[in-house]
């Protein structure tokens, strides 16, 4: 039987959310695998025609960020293969099947046990993103559009290298389609029940976003270049009686959230205080 203070962790008792304008510095595209209207390779659009920025690619970069960074705030990432990081993970489907006699007896034991078993074999990383036994604490929204009129569609020539005289290949050109710079979506990410390492870790995420990554296809060759502008920070604290009763009595979510302030300055103390507290747990 699970104990009322292991039940607490499936309730929501606190919410961050951070919205902000991703803005791309260079030509971009997320590619569709297919053919476009006009091109050898298409990109990614909407029903309307107007080009898309899925959450999943929005996510996907964003734990690749996290991935990188952790190491630098002593946390742990698996990198999905634990060959490649050294990190046991409940993720690593290679790993997880060789614990999965360990993890039987775990459930066996009650759900107690069978939460602490996750707890102690997912890693930092994953955590914050989900695995296969854990609900992830953080969502990405799709990309919405706010400049239509930049996002024009343009095509780019491409030719084939031949590896062995370091020319091109004779009769294998083809194009491609990108995106123009300029392009500027809004994203929305919010972390449910997040803790002091889940906002360290994605707050170095988002510092490092600010100052400029890459995302798409191609991006050895210029294109995918990015920032993330015009933060914003809002969150709700359920323990509080009164952000308790604005959440539970506002109709719209910009309403039900307070302003937790400075971005920049919320998460450089979230930094401080994980990397002040790891040093003196070394």
């Amino acid at each position: 039987m699970t104990t009322p203070m292991k039940a607490q962790q499936f309730r929501l008792r606190a919410k961050l959310q951070v919205r902000g304008h991703l803005v791309f510095d260079t030509g971009w595209r997320i590619g569709t695998g297919r053919e476009g209207q006009t091109s050898d390779l298409g990109v990614l659009l909407d029903a309307a025609g107007l080009p898309m920025l899925p959450g999943s690619s929005i996510k996907g970069k964003l734990r690749s960020t996290c991935e990188a960074l952790a190491p630098a705030l002593n946390l742990r990432a698996c990198l999905l293969n634990v060959e490649a990081s050294g990190v046991g993970c409940a993720s690593d489907v290679r790993w997880y099947s060789r614990q999965r006699e360990e993890y039987r007896r775990a459930l066996e034991a009650g759900n107690e046990e069978r939460l602490d078993w996750i707890r102690d074999n997912t890693c930092d990383v994953c955590r914050l993103f989900g695995s296969p036994v854990q609900a992830a604490r953080l969502r990405c929204s799709d990309g919405t559009l706010v400049n239509p009129g930049a996002a024009v569609v343009r095509v780019r020539d491409g030719v084939v290298l031949d590896r062995d005289s370091h020319t091109a290949a004779d009769g294998l050109k083809y194009d491609y389609e990108t995106v123009a710079a300029g392009t500027r979506f809004e994203v929305v990410f919010d972390l449910d029940n997040p803790t002091p390492v889940d906002e360290a870790l994605f707050g170095a995420a988002l510092f490092e976003w600010a100052s400029g990554s890459s995302l798409g296809g191609f991006t050895s060759r210029g294109l995918g270049r990015f920032h993330l502008e015009n933060i914003t920070l809002r969150g709700v604290n359920l323990e509080d009686p009164q952000e308790r009763l604005r959440y539970l009595t506002r109709p719209r979510l910009e309403d039900k959230l307070n302003d937790r302030g400075d971005w920049q300055a919320y998460f450089q103390r979230r930094i401080d205080n994980h990397l002040q507290s790891s040093t003196r747990g070394n």
